[in-house]
């Protein structure tokens, strides 16, 4: 089982593989249809089509590393607190001379 605190990063790279095979499956099925077509192939659309998938894959990745970015700042923001309190407490008890 997956730790708590990795679950966020699990579902940001599941999403991310996601978009990636939505980008392979559409740049598939549009190759397939442009071949199996009897006429001229008109490119305008299977580009748009490509540069479209493409732009939420970038999407995805970029929401990605916003996510981590996000978590780590939580996480350096929590240690620092708990650094925090103990120091605070270290020198509570210092000078309450109940270490000395």
């Amino acid at each position: 089982m997956a730790n708590p605190e990795e679950q966020p990063y699990t579902e940001i790279v599941r999403q991310a593989q996601d978009a990636m095979v939505t980008l392979l499956d559409t740049w598939t099925r549009t190759f397939q249809q442009a071949l199996s077509a009897a006429a001229p192939v008109n490119p305008g659309p299977l580009i748009d089509q490509t540069f479209d998938s493409a732009g939420k894959l970038v999407n995805a990745q970029l929401n990605a590393q916003r996510q981590f970015a996000k978590q780590m700042a939580a996480s350096g923001a929590a240690a620092a607190k708990t650094a925090q309190t103990g120091a605070a407490q270290v020198t509570e008890a210092l000078w309450g001379g109940s270490v000395l």
